[in-house]
């Protein structure tokens, strides 16, 4: 523990951090564009990872498990896009310098930036928005966020490191089977509906790419 935060915590982080832009990099996604691929894949973690967390007792949202998102704020969600996106853009941003110089800056620029950002946007979902407005504003930059990666057309990457789909599928399959032997996945049962759709949505994206229809080719005889 460093004072009331278990040290796993900052490690479960870094790799989710880490999966998460190996595969952006893979994707040919402009570099603008990857830090908000990162926001949304590790809140794809989170979505089915978090409800079943508090249901374990690993901590408590003090809200009742009715609440917002199956007993999960939706501030919550929020602050999840937004560390992954500042920690990526600032990281990216001093890798531009190159050289020793960028490799020895990204570290610090990710931390500044980061925490910046995550200070910058809690901010603003705390203090301008009335409470009403929290579920309106967090599905608004959402879904704005993801229609500008599927704007941008990535292309999913084959043959990734292991970390980027190792990671985010060790988080889903943990979280599945806590949550199946101990049956409070089931508590509600269309929880244990969201958590499949979050790992068949893992699994889509880093494992399993449908290759792509190509037309036939004709010989001079005009035979396939």
């Amino acid at each position: 523990m460093v004072f009331d935060v278990p040290l796993m915590v900052a490690v479960a982080w870094g790799c989710i951090v880490y999966s998460a832009m190996t595969f952006s990099n893979a994707t040919r996604l402009p570099e603008w564009a990857r830090p908000i691929l990162d926001g949304l894949l590790a809140l794809n973690i989170d979505l089915a990872m978090d409800a079943v967390a508090i249901r374990l007792g690993m901590w408590d949202w003090g809200q009742g498990l009715r609440f917002n998102y199956f007993g999960v704020p939706f501030a919550n969600f929020w602050a999840w896009f937004w560390v992954i996106v500042s920690f990526s853009a600032g990281c990216r941003l001093a890798a531009l310098l190159r050289g020793r110089t960028g490799r020895a800056l990204a570290p610090l620029a990710a931390l500044v930036l980061g925490l910046a950002g995550v200070l910058a946007t809690n901010a603003l979902i705390a203090f301008l928005p009335p409470f009403a407005w929290h579920g309106p504003l967090v599905a608004a930059v959402l879904i704005a966020a993801l229609a500008i990666v599927l704007s941008q057309r990535p292309k999913l990457p084959r043959g990734a490191p292991p970390p980027t789909w190792a990671v985010p599928l060790g988080f889903h399959a943990y979280f599945l089977v806590a949550g199946l032997t101990s049956g409070v996945i089931l508590q509600p049962p269309l929880l244990l509906i969201v958590s499949l759709a979050r790992i068949a949505l893992a699994l889509l994206l880093h494992l399993w790419h449908p290759q792509p229809r190509r037309p036939p080719t004709y010989s001079s005889q005009g035979n396939p």
